[in-house]
C-alpha cells in the first residue's frame, strides 16, 4: 500500500490594523502605516508595517514621523532581497528614511531643524517576522497568551541596563546613579537626518504560528503594565482587527493618566 502524501499546511495570513490617540498632548506626533505587498485586499501573506514617535516640538515631530515612515515603507516595498538578506533591506530602508528626513530638514525653518523620530517596523513574509527598531518604541509578540518584548529600547536607562548585564555590574546600584535617575528616558538612537547610532534588527527572523499576535507601539502604551497589555491584546469573539486596535487604546485611556503621551499601535494577527 502506497504511503499517503502528507498534506501541506495552509499558508499563514496576516490581518492588520493601526490606530492612534493624541492623549493629553496638544499635537499628535505619532504616525503609523501598514502596506500589504501584492494585491491582497484582506488578510495577506506579506505586509510591511511601520510606526514612528516624533519629537522636536510643535509640528516638528509630526512631520518627522510621517516623512520617515512613508520613506521606509516605500523603499522596503521596492526591495527584493535574496532569502536571508531581508534584515539588510530593512537597515537600508531605515538609513534611506533618515536621509529623506535630512533633506526635509533643509527645507524647514530653523525652529524645526531639531525634529526627529523613533522607528519600529514589522515585515511579515511567508510566515516569518523580520523587525527593526530605532529608539524607544516597542515590538511585542504574544503567543499562547504570553507577551514577549522582542526589541532593545534605545534610551539611557536601557543602555545602562545592558551595560550592567554584559559587564557583570549590579543593576540595583547602577540604576541609582544620578545619570540614570535624571536622564533615564533620554533617547540614545533615533532618526534625525544625521545617521543612526543604533538599530536593532536581528538577522534571523521569528517563525510565526497561527494565533500569534505582533504589536508595534509608541511608548505611550506603557501607561499599561505588560500584564495589562497582554490582557488588552486578547481577541474577542466578533471583534474585528480594527476593533482590536481600538480596544488597546481604550484600555490606555481608561487609566486617565494626567500626562498621557500620544499613543499609537499596530496590531497584526496570524491565522
Amino acid at each position: 500500500m502506497a504511503a499517503k502524501t502528507p498534506k501541506e499546511s495552509p499558508p499563514l495570513l496576516a490581518s492588520f490594523a493601526d490606530d492612534r490617540d493624541i492623549g493629553s498632548r496638544e499635537n499628535q506626533e505619532d504616525f503609523a502605516l501598514c502596506s500589504p505587498v501584492g494585491t491582497a485586499s484582506g488578510p495577506c501573506a506579506e505586509v510591511i508595517c511601520a510606526l514612528a514617535d516624533g519629537m522636536g516640538g510643535h509640528a516638528g515631530g509630526e512631520i518627522a514621523s510621517r516623512v520617515a515612515v512613508s520613506a521606509f515603507v516605500r523603499v522596503l516595498k521596492s526591495a527584493h532581497p535574496e532569502s536571508g538578506q531581508e534584515y539588510l533591506a530593512m537597515v537600508n530602508a531605515a538609513q534611506t528614511a533618515d536621509a529623506a528626513l535630512y533633506r526635509r530638514l533643509l527645507s524647514e525653518p530653523e525652529e524645526l531643524r531639531s525634529m526627529g523620530c523613533t522607528l519600529c517596523s514589522a515585515w511579515i513574509k511567508n510566515g516569518k517576522l523580520f523587525f527593526l527598531n530605532v529608539g524607544d518604541s516597542l515590538v511585542f509578540l504574544m503567543r499562547d497568551k504570553r507577551l514577549y518584548l522582542l526589541n532593545h529600547r534605545h534610551n539611557h536607562r536601557e543602555d545602562m541596563r545592558r551595560r550592567a548585564f554584559y559587564e557583570g555590574l549590579d543593576w540595583g546600584e547602577v540604576s541609582r546613579q544620578e545619570s540614570v535617575v535624571r536622564y533615564g528616558a533620554r533617547i540614545t538612537s533615533y532618526l534625525g537626518g544625521r545617521g543612526i547610532d543604533q538599530a536593532d534588527c536581528p538577522a534571523e527572523p521569528i517563525q510565526l504560528q497561527a494565533g500569534d499576535t505582533v504589536l508595534l507601539a509608541s511608548d505611550g502604551l506603557l501607561t499599561l503594565s505588560e500584564r495589562e497589555i497582554a490582557e488588552a491584546l486578547l481577541p474577542a469573539p466578533g471583534r474585528s482587527i480594527h476593533g482590536d486596535a481600538e480596544h488597546i487604546l481604550e484600555c490606555v485611556l481608561s487609566k486617565k493618566a494626567p500626562k498621557q503621551d500620544n499613543v499609537s499601535v499596530v496590531v497584526i494577527r496570524m491565522a
